[in-house]
């Protein structure tokens, strides 16, 4: 797999490592091999496997993101091993399926012949998965764990200004604390939030305030 069918497989603007908020992203810089990162939904998972892709990407090196596994097929990671780094978002929406769990176990010994890196995420840790498969739980054993932060309000609000300056556009503590306030706090939310005011500041030429968030996301 070349390097642009990789790149292809990676969002247009993906997260950064440098805009995670928590330890979580300075931990997996220095992963090698195989990692399974874990955290409740909305706590940056994606953000971290997309960061990870667009680090090895930048370096010169070939990546591959792979989302939504429950709508694939497993024979889609056939061949993956040939990529510098896989990363596969939400592996446990897979796990109790006996073709994807070979599937995975396949992989796994594929990158770790080759010395590829390969990075699962994951809403359980591994003792949460319980594959059927024995040689994949063996396998699952043996990867490095990173666990995703839990963010304070502090830390919600650093996440809300770093997407916001990342999109080009500027928001006062003063908006990302209204924000907070009325929104809901999860992160997936508060980053489609961002999204939609980030359109909304092209379309209409306006600066991020109160009460353009309170007219464009009805807060």
């Amino acid at each position: 797999m070349n390097k642009q069918l990789a790149f292809n497989l990676v969002p247009e603007q993906p997260g950064r490592l440098d805009d995670y908020v928590g330890l979580a992203g300075t931990r997996l810089r220095g992963l090698p091999g195989f990692v399974l990162v874990y955290g409740a939904s909305g706590t940056g998972k994606s953000h971290l496997l997309q960061g990870l892709c667009h680090r090895a990407l930048a370096a010169g090196d070939s990546a591959i993101l792979l989302s939504s596994l429950s709508d694939l097929a497993p024979g889609v990671l056939e061949g993956l091993e040939s990529s510098s780094l896989i990363c596969l978002d939400d592996v446990d929406q897979v796990i109790g399926s006996d073709s994807w769990e070979e599937a995975l176990f396949h992989l796994i010994n594929a990158v770790r012949d080759r010395g590829g890196r390969l990075v699962f995420s994951s809403t359980a840790p591994v003792a949460g998965l319980e594959p059927t498969l024995a040689d994949l739980a063996s396998r699952l054993k043996a990867a490095y764990l990173v666990a995703t932060d839990d963010l304070d309000d502090m830390g919600k609000l650093e996440v809300i200004r770093r997407k916001a300056h990342r999109r080009g556009f500027r928001m006062s503590e003063e908006v990302c604390r209204f924000i907070l306030s009325r929104a809901p706090r999860d992160m997936h939310h508060l980053v489609r939030l961002v999204d939609r005011l980030d359109r909304e500041t092209l379309m209409q030429q306006k600066r991020v305030t109160i009460p353009f968030v309170k007219a464009e996301l009805g807060l």
